[in-house]
């Protein structure tokens, strides 16, 4: 009974975190043809390991000086390679991008 449901609670989970993941694909896409800069950061698309496009960010430094590679925002294998593990600050950092592509 609770392990069903706890298993049906992180199914819901994952399957927030993919629905978001492609949101922001499509935001990110609208917004510029070229990377969108925002503060330190320039935000992009990139294909993860899995082959699905994900949103992407890279440094503004290494982007102008042309040394950049772009990587998931979210590293959903807490692997350390990149990105964040925690959705919550992919969340925060979607919402900026959301808030100021809709006041632009």
């Amino acid at each position: 009974m609770f392990t069903e449901d706890y298993d049906n609670l992180k199914k819901q989970e994952e399957t927030f975190k993919q629905s978001v993941l492609s949101q922001m694909v499509a935001v990110i896409k609208i917004i510029s043809v070229d990377p969108y800069i925002l503060g330190n950061m320039v935000y992009s698309v990139c294909t993860d390991e899995h082959g699905e496009e994900v949103p992407a960010y890279c440094y503004k430094n290494d982007y102008i000086k042309g040394n950049y590679k772009f990587l998931p925002i979210y590293d959903a294998e807490n692997s350390g390679e990149y990105g964040w593990s925690d959705f919550s600050a992919c969340c925060r950092i979607f919402d900026t991008i959301y808030r100021n592509f809709t006041h632009s």
